[in-house]
Parts: structure tokens; C-alpha cells; sequence
């Protein structure tokens, strides 16, 4: 029995074009930086970091910790001044990215609809990014982080995808057995989950879970299952 909605952000509760969004990210981003570590440095530091912390398994430390305690030892600049200039950018420039966001149609409207039925949701994009940060993708969806009892991010979790451990976190965050927890998204490698016993609604072109282990479709889809009482 389904007692929780766990939706991904990128791809599932907006369309963007993720390639675009990154270039754009990093070229606000980078040159904040710039009078103590060049744009270039930075950002190979900032995706090599990012790599190894998803590579970690720490259970002590927050991906948050890990990335500056990697992010500091590379560039040899101390956690405070890094972090102190990261916040500033994700309250003052971050925002400016949401005209390269358009939010799904349906999204709202599902979210909507689990909370009206009864079931807990979450956000389970990457946590790759501050809390505050994924907040602000929320709000570019047309919803509230309020909606949500958990959102996955750098800042609370201590694993990230495809590891295991993060579906874990994310069901006891919520308080629920893995299996009780429906994950939705357009990314296959989240299909791991399902080891957990957790079950997927894949985001793709036509409802094809006739000769699969999890449902696809698109949002509407979804929609039509909540509101039939068919999870």
C-alpha cells in the first residue's frame, strides 16, 4: 500500500533543458569566485568535487560537509569563505534561472491531488544543491515547499543518487517503509530503487507498463491512477 509520493524535480515537475541550465548555472556562478580562484579552476574543482562526494559513503557527515571539506582541500580556500559566497549566490543570483524553467502543466495539480488523497510527499531531485536553492525550484513548479514533508539537499541528506542509502533516508525522513513509497520520475537510473521494494511511475512518451517491473507515462497519467484509487 502506496503512502508516499516521492517526485524528482528536473524532467518530472518542470522541462528545461538541462545541458542549457548547467552552462547558465556555472556562468553566474563561477565568476563570483573569481578573486580567489579562476572561473575555469572553479568549475573542474566544482564538478570534481561533486563527483567524489557521490562516490562517498559517509553516514557522519552531510553531502554538504563532504563537498567543502573536498571543494576546500583542492582550492586551499577555508570552508567559511567558500560557503559565505555560495550562500550569497543562491539568495541573490539563483533566482535569475528560472526563465530557463518552465514548469510541467500537470505537476501542480498532481502534487495537489496526492496531499488531497492522503499520501506524504517529497522531493527527490539530487541533493546536490542547498536547501534554499531547491526551495526556489519548487516555487519555480507553481508550488510551495510547504506541499512537501521532505526535501532531499545538500544540506540535510548524507547520500545522494543512485546510491541506495539516499531512498533509505528519504523513507525513514518520512517515516514509512521503502515499500510503502512511490518514486516518480524521468530518470531511469532512479529505477534502482526498486531493490528497496520501493515502486516507480517512470515520466515517458506513453503508458508502457505492460512488459515492465515499474508504470510509465506522463503526469495526467499519474493523475488518472491517484484520483481512481488504483495505487
Amino acid at each position: 500500500m502506496i503512502q508516499a509520493i516521492l517526485f524528482d524535480i528536473e524532467g518530472t515537475l518542470t522541462n528545461l533543458d538541462m545541458v542549457k541550465f548547467m552552462q547558465n548555472y556555472l556562468g553566474i556562478l563561477a565568476p563570483r569566485f573569481s578573486h580567489i580562484i579562476s572561473p575555469d579552476k572553479f568549475t573542474k574543482q566544482l564538478i570534481k568535487s561533486m563527483e567524489n562526494v557521490q562516490k562517498e559513503r559517509n553516514h557522519e557527515q552531510t553531502v554538504m560537509q563532504a563537498f567543502f571539506e573536498d571543494f576546500s582541500k583542492s582550492t586551499g580556500q577555508s570552508v567559511q569563505t567558500l560557503k559565505q559566497i555560495f550562500d550569497r549566490f543562491y539568495t541573490t543570483d539563483f533566482p535569475a534561472l528560472r526563465c530557463l524553467v518552465q514548469p510541467n502543466a500537470h505537476g501542480a495539480k498532481v502534487v495537489a491531488k496526492s496531499i488531497q488523497e492522503g499520501f506524504l510527499t517529497a522531493i527527490v531531485s539530487d541533493p546536490l544543491m542547498p536547501l534554499v536553492a531547491i526551495q526556489e525550484q519548487i516555487r519555480w513548479t507553481d508550488l510551495n515547499p510547504e506541499q512537501f514533508k521532505v526535501i532531499a539537499s545538500l544540506d540535510n541528506f548524507h547520500y545522494t543518487k543512485p546510491q541506495l542509502e539516499f531512498f533509505n533516508e528519504i523513507a525513514e525522513k518520512l517515516g514509512v517503509r521503502s515499500e510503502s513509497c512511490l518514486l516518480v520520475s524521468t530518470h531511469s537510473k532512479d529505477l534502482i530503487c526498486q531493490e528497496l521494494g520501493m515502486q516507480v511511475f517512470l515520466i515517458e512518451k506513453a503508458l508502457e507498463s505492460k512488459n515492465q517491473d515499474h508504470q510509465a507515462g506522463q503526469l495526467e497519467d499519474l493523475y488518472r491512477l491517484i484520483s481512481n484509487g488504483l495505487l
